[in-house]
């Protein structure tokens, strides 16, 4: 079974560098989520000016580019694990501290609602346990990119797709001192 892996996280945790890298790693083809629901106009815009994404026809875009490619994927997005566990072989969640987080996304121009609603998505593990729902503890990997290069990063996930390292969901956990 060739590989299908979704790097996903909260916005600013790297997973656009992060999936470049790996798919490069791996010889695989990049599939960018965010590029494909804007060119295949795959979302509306709520009353709060937000793009939100329609996900019964990028799981069945998704899945004919996959039937028409041979090799291994990396599928780069926040929407990512959301895919579905027929599409997905393994699921990476990206992590980084709230701290690190939130100045990343202030300099992205993130204030107000959006930025306290990423941090506490990251906070509350949001994105993690919705992976671990769709797809299985054991096909989730988990990491903690605060103060890592993304080459080490993807050593990690190489070594954790090979059986080397455990990087099981569940380690991380900023939730203590992000509400004190």
């Amino acid at each position: 079974m060739r590989a299908v892996i979704a790097v996903t996280g909260t916005p600013g945790t790297g997973k656009t560098a992060v999936s470049k890298l790996l798919a490069k790693r791996l010889n695989a083809e990049l599939l960018d989520l965010n590029r494909l629901i804007i060119e295949k106009r795959f979302y509306h815009v709520d009353r709060e000016g937000v793009k939100v994404a329609h996900l019964k026809p990028l799981r069945q875009e998704v899945s004919k580019r996959l039937r028409n490619t041979r090799g291994p994927v990396v599928i780069d997005g926040l929407l990512s694990h959301l895919l579905g566990k027929k599409l997905i072989t393994r699921v990476v969640v990206l992590r980084t501290h709230p701290k690190v987080l939130k100045r990343r996304l202030m300099r992205r121009g993130y204030s107000g609602k959006k930025l306290q609603d990423n941090l506490e998505s990251e906070a509350l593990d949001i994105i993690l346990w919705e992976a671990v729902k769709e797809h299985g503890e054991k096909k989730v990997i988990e990491i903690d990119t605060t103060g890592k290069r993304p080459s080490r990063v993807v050593n990690m996930v190489l070594k954790a797709l090979k059986g080397k390292l455990s990087l099981r969901p569940g380690r991380i956990s900023w939730l203590e001192e992000f509400y004190k």
